[in-house]
Parts: structure tokens; C-alpha cells; sequence
């Protein structure tokens, strides 16, 4: 027997064939022995508790691998000020990220800021000299169960959040003139709140994407990019596969077992990362776990409901997904899942995600 074989550590279950029905002093180890069951667990100690190991471990690379994708991001970049201050008692409103509008004409990029009235022509050399650029952003309010309803077309520096703001800074040094003073608020303030990242990831245009809410309803959909200049922001986690199907294979997944916490009456946890993937971990459905013909099913159903999900806002994400139940489709995909995943593992996948 090698090294690495004898390290390995067998587990076994044993139970009682006879009933004993109070302790007695008179007991002898002889006594108890002929009365143990031992089986095999068929399960070695490692096995057994690498599902705690990861979710306690929260190790997104182990996790990835385990669930047979290339990798796991719980967390998209962080950017402040998307879409600028709200108009709410005590807060300053201030200028959006987001274009409300944007295109080329000639040597100029002519662009309105959200949350501002005016807009505003750049020469394109002033845009290339501060590094700035217009990224197709993935987020989280956009993502609905089976659909993305849009990217937003949100600017930003690959020189950095330092080079973004001395952007803003010359648009209201340059435009000061032309500018509403309101405007010219707005502008300063999101120079002062903006939040960036000094490097830009964008994602890969050869890869399948699965993104999901990163907040409590942990809704799913499949994603390809169309371009180089495709970003996820913080608010969304996302798997990166090389593997259509196993994309979607996730993405209903993920719906499946939002779904349930809906259906269960429990509440979400209040940020997810990546524990709605480790969930389905634990409860053993990793993509190699399940038989081949049930997960071509999963597939061809996540497909379908991707094809039939609507293009419409929502006023919550349990509404959506209660929407989304109703389909013959979703009502398929549960009744399969329903019956691989017995109520013990269902109640550990509920409590990973859910209080």
C-alpha cells in the first residue's frame, strides 16, 4: 500500500441491533459488540466534508473547480456613482456615470451625462488623453430570471478613478460658461463621490457567461458578450464557462433555487457572493454529479425559458421569479429537480442563501 493510499480515511455508519433500554454497569464491551451494525459509507473523510470546507473556506477557485466552470467572480467591479445621488431627504443629487445619450461626430464625442441637462461636445484627443472610454455595463437592477434586460452605456477612465475625475474636472472648467449652474453642481459632486477601479476588466468575448444578483433574489441569466468593452459592476456576481451548456445549465439552477426561497416563505440573505453556487455544490448538482440525459433536459428547458423570459421591470425579484414559475417550462424544471434533490439537502441549499 503506497503513502497516499494509507492516508486515505474511511468512514463507516454504525447502528445498534439491539435495544437497549437503560444503561446498566453490568454492560461489557463483549455485550455491545454483538449487538453493532458496522457499514461502509462509502465516502472517505475527505469526500465527506469538503462541502463545509468550501463554504466555509469561501474559496472561489476550489469552488470552480469543483463545479467544472473556469472561474468564479462573487463580486463585478466597484463603481460609485452609476447613477449619480438620489433625490431623497438629506442627500445631495448629483451627475451619473450613465449616458443618457452619447455618439461620434467627426473628430468630437458628443455626450450628455444622467441626471444633467446638458450636452456636451469633447474633442476625441481630450477623451484618449484622461483614458476615457464607454463600457457596456452589466447591472444588477437589469437582471431579471432568464433575461438581462439592456447593458448601460456608463463612461470611465483606464487611467483610473484619478484620471476620471480630473475628466469631469475639465468638463466643467472647459463648459463652465455653457453650463447650467445645476449641472455644474451635479458634475463637481460626482467628481468628489465617483468610485472606479484602476484596472478595467472587461469580459472575454470567447467565453459564456452566467451573472446573477449579488443582493438577496439571486436571479440568473445567461450572457455573451458582443464586444471588448463589456464590465460587470459590484452589485453582480457571474461564472465564466467555455461551455454553453454547462452556462445554462447554472442559470436555471440559480432560478430553480431562488425560486424555492420564495416558495419556502423565507427571506434572502442580504448579500449572496457566492454562496448560492456553493449551495448547489452541497446539495450534490454539480454539473458532473447529474446524470447526462437529466442535465441535456436542464439545458434545453434554460433555453427555452431564456428564449419566453420578458423584457419587462419588475417591482421586486419574488414577483419575477413567481412570474417566471408559471411558465410550463419552469414548472418542468422544478418537477425534475424537485425529485433528484431529497428535503435534507434542499434544507442545507435554503439555509446557505436564506435567514
Amino acid at each position: 500500500m503506497s503513502k497516499a493510499e494509507s492516508s486515505v480515511a474511511e468512514l463507516y455508519v454504525i447502528s445498534f441491533t439491539c435495544d437497549f433500554k437503560r444503561y446498566s454497569k453490568d454492560l461489557t464491551y463483549e455485550n455491545v459488540e454483538q449487538c453493532l451494525k458496522i457499514d461502509p459509507f462509502n465516502k472517505t473523510y475527505d469526500e465527506y466534508i469538503e462541502p463545509t470546507l468550501l463554504y466555509f473556506a469561501e474559496d472561489s477557485n476550489k469552488l470552480a473547480k469543483a463545479l467544472c466552470v473556469d472561474r468564479i467572480v462573487p463580486k463585478g467591479l466597484y463603481i460609485m456613482g452609476i447613477y449619480g445621488g438620489e433625490k431623497k431627504k438629506g442627500a445631495e443629487e448629483y451627475a451619473g456615470l450613465v449616458l443618457q445619450q452619447f455618439r461620434r461626430k467627426n473628430n468630437e464625442f458628443i455626450l450628455q451625462l444622467y441626471n444633467t441637462r446638458k450636452t456636451l461636445e469633447v474633442p476625441e484627443r481630450v477623451l484618449r488623453d484622461y483614458g476615457v472610454g464607454v463600457f457596456e455595463t452589466v447591472y444588477v437592477g437589469e437582471i431579471n430570471p432568464f433575461k438581462l434586460q439592456r447593458l448601460l452605456p456608463v463612461i470611465l477612465s483606464n487611467g483610473g478613478e484619478k484620471s476620471m475625475k480630473e475628466f469631469l474636472k475639465y468638463i466643467v472648467k472647459v463648459f463652465e460658461r455653457d453650463l447650467p449652474k445645476e449641472d455644474i453642481n451635479k458634475i463637481n459632486a460626482l467628481a468628489e463621490e465617483l468610485k472606479q477601479p484602476d484596472k478595467i476588466e472587461v469580459l472575454n468575448q470567447k467565453k459564456y457567461y452566467v451573472l446573477y444578483r449579488g443582493d438577496r433574489a439571486f436571479s440568473a441569466t445567461v450572457f455573451v458578450p458582443n464586444s471588448d468593452k463589456c464590465i460587470v459592476e459590484s452589485h453582480v456576481g457571474y461564472v465564466e464557462v467555455n461551455d454553453e451548456s454547462i452556462a445554462y445549465y447554472y442559470a436555471a439552477l440559480l432560478n430553480y433555487l431562488a425560486y424555492k426561497v420564495v416558495e419556502s416563505g423565507k427571506s434572502f440573505n442580504r448579500h449572496q457572493f457566492a454562496r448560492p453556487l456553493q449551495a448547489l455544490y452541497v446539495a450534490g448538482l454539480s454539473w458532473h454529479n447529474v446524470d447526462e440525459a437529466t442535465r441535456l433536459k436542464i439545458v434545453e428547458l434554460s433555453k427555452k425559458l431564456h428564449e419566453k423570459a420578458p423584457l419587462k421591470k419588475y417591482g421586486n425579484q419574488s414577483v419575477a421569479l413567481k412570474e417566471i414559475s408559471t411558465y410550463p417550462e419552469f414548472r418542468e424544471l422544478k418537477e425534475i429537480l424537485d425529485k433528484i434533490i431529497d428535503k435534507r439537502r434542499l434544507e442545507k441549499m435554503l439555509g446557505l442563501v436564506s435567514g
